[in-house]
This record gives structure tokens, C-alpha cells and sequence, in this order.
């Protein structure tokens, strides 16, 4: 839905997706996670005074914010909608972007900006690390942060800063960024409440402990840059991936589901939705029959592949994300 994204940055964001957001990375499948590091963030003060009332006005708008976690400086962009006040707690929805890309791409490209306009709630999309392509280190690479204790001192943060309601915040993120989304769902959902990975999605034994895990993932079959099948990455270090549609299926099981259904959204949309689940473990991916390392809904982007109209991505995941707040 290209009528979603300012006319203005339509063709630059086209040029700087197809030099950067073209590769992903598979490391979030198989590697462990890095050895422990330690934050300079504290943790967040109470959001409300004596009196029960939320007093953290903001301004609206998007901005470029920086802080310190383990002696370097990490980077994001934050958006605050209008009609934020700081009188009420409101959701946060964290946007992570794919290998070779950056936030500020990534909130174009994966936009959510209307649907927080409209329904009140925060954005963040945090910057990966570089040397080299910026991405997200989910494999223990020297020289490199511990990303997914950099998002829970992020986290932190934001709710020292921001009405926060602390059962509604989610995670979403475009290839590297679904990667990144994935081990958030494997590790931290007592803190977040549910994902959505687009164009790469991972499982691994162990993930999500005893918590049902409430997951939606999109996929294109005919992905030129992460095999829809699993195998060797086309770009990024050429690393091998696991299958997106096990990966689905595992998180399914994790989930205690018994059955699924499948239904076509227009032409080129399977929407498979498992069933027998248990409580909150609602299981959803989304195939698009010969699509691309594209985000449904966004801009296309010729050498990534189709991008399918037939449905936004955005829209679809802020909709099974205000159905799924923690317990």
C-alpha cells in the first residue's frame, strides 16, 4: 500500500532498500546468543506518582536519540505520535531493521506511523553495529554488543522516559530484523508480549520456555535472498538458514497447537492459522505465493523480489498485536 509512505521519500527510500536492505543474515538460527555484558542503563522509575496519575509529557514527532549501554553509544529513532500526553500508559512497538540498513530506513520502509497515530503508541527502531554492514549481533561476534541485552537496557530507558504500559510491547523487524525478533520471542517474553518477524524467522529448542508465545510471521516463497526452504543466504556472509515454514511449525508446537487452517487473501496470499492452541499462543504466518525479501504492503523494490498489495503487513501486525498484551 504505497499510499501509506510521504510521496517524498517513496524513491529515495526505493534507492537506499535496494543498496542495503537487500541482505539479511541467518545468524539468530543456530549460534548462541553472546556471553553476557553489563549495561550502564538503570532501571526505570515508577511511571506513576503518589496519586496513581502518569505525569511524562514528550513531544510528538520523530527523532534521532543515543545512549550509552556498556561504555559505547547505541543509537535509535523514536517516534511519538500526536496525541501522546504522558497521562496514560501507552504500547511500545520495537522495529527492527534489516542487514545493511538502519533505523531511519526501517521506519519508512516498515512503517507503523499511521497505525500510532491512530492508536496511540510508540516506536522505536533501534541501529544495529557496525564495522562492516550494520546488523544486529545475535551470534556472539567479537568486538560486538550482546543486541539482545542492548534492547532490554533500551527498554528500560524508554519506560524511565515514557508513560509505558508494560503488557503491551511488541516486536517486529524485516529479515535481520525478524531475526532479531525471533530471539527476543525465544528470551525476553516476560518483557514483550508478542512478535512478528518479516522475511526471515527462526526457532531453536528451548525458546520461549514454559510461556505460550504469540507469533504472526510473513514470507515470501520465492525469497531470492533467504531461502523460503532454509539453506545458503544469497548475500550477508552467505550463512545457511533453517526452513521459515518449521520454524513457524515449531513455534506452533512450542505453543500446544493441534491442527491449522490455511485461506487465500486475494491471489497470492496463504494466510495458515494454527489451532488448538493454548492461551495467548495464537500462531499465524502469512506465505506469499512467489514473493519476495519484501515487507507486504511497502514499497517495491524490483531485485528483492514481488511485494505483494494484498495485504499491509504493518496494518496486520498492529492488529494481532492489540490482541495479544500479557497475561
Amino acid at each position: 500500500m504505497i499510499g501509506r509512505f510521504p510521496g517524498a521519500v517513496v524513491a529515495l527510500l526505493a534507492l537506499l532498500a535496494l543498496a542495503t536492505a537487500a541482505c539479511s543474515t541467518s545468524t539468530s538460527h543456530s549460534a548462541a546468543l553472546p556471553p553476557s555484558s553489563t549495561t550502564s542503563t538503570t532501571a526505570s522509575a515508577p511511571a506513576t506518582t503518589a496519586t496513581g496519575v502518569c505525569t511524562r509529557p514528550h513531544p510528538s514527532g520523530q527523532t534521532t536519540q543515543a545512549f550509552l549501554f556498556d561504555g559505547r553509544i547505541r543509537t535509535y529513532q523514536l517516534y511519538v505520535p500526536p496525541a501522546y500526553t504522558g497521562g496514560r500508559a501507552v504500547p511500545v512497538v520495537f522495529n527492527f531493521h534489516a542487514f545493511g540498513s538502519n533505523a531511519r530506513e526501517q521506519m519508512v520502509y516498515g512503517n507503523f506511523k499511521p497505525e500510532a497515530d491512530q492508536y496511540d503508541f510508540l516506536i522505536v527502531a533501534p541501529d544495529g553495529q557496525v564495522p562492516g554492514d550494520r546488523h544486529f549481533n545475535l551470534t556472539g561476534e567479537p568486538g560486538l554488543q550482546n543486541d539482545v541485552q542492548m534492547v532490554d537496557a533500551l527498554l528500560d530507558r524508554i519506560e524511565s522516559q515514557f508513560c509505558v504500559d508494560p503488557r503491551r510491547v511488541f516486536s517486529t523487524g524485516m529479515s535481520d530484523g525478524g531475526g532479531m525478533t525471533s530471539a527476543l520471542a525465544c528470551t525476553m517474553y516476560t518483557r514483550f508480549a508478542a512478535f512478528a518477524p518479516v522475511a526471515l524467522q527462526a526457532y531453536r529448542p528451548g525458546c520461549g520456555g514454559n510461556a505460550a508465545i504469540p507469533i504472526e510471521a510473513f514470507k515470501g516463497t520465492a525469497d531470492p535472498i533467504v531461502p523460503y526452504n532454509g539453506g545458503v543466504t544469497r548475500c550477508c556472509g552467505h550463512q545457511v538458514v533453517g526452513s521459515a515454514p518449521k520454524a513457524m511449525a515449531s513455534w506452533a508446537a512450542h505453543n500446544g497447537c493441534t491442527g491449522y487452517t490455511d485461506t487465500m487473501i486475494g491471489n497470492d496470499v496463504s494466510k495458515r492459522v494454527w489451532t488448538g492452541c493454548r492461551t495467548r499462543g495464537n500462531v499465524i504466518f502469512y506465505r506469499v505465493i512467489g514473493g519476495g525479501h519484501t515487507w507486504p504492503g511497502s514499497i517495491p523494490i524490483g531485485l528483492l523480489g514481488k511485494t505483494t498489495n494484498a495485504i499491509s503487513a504493518s496494518e496486520l501486525i498492529w492488529q494481532f498485536f492489540q490482541a495479544h498484551p500479557l497475561p
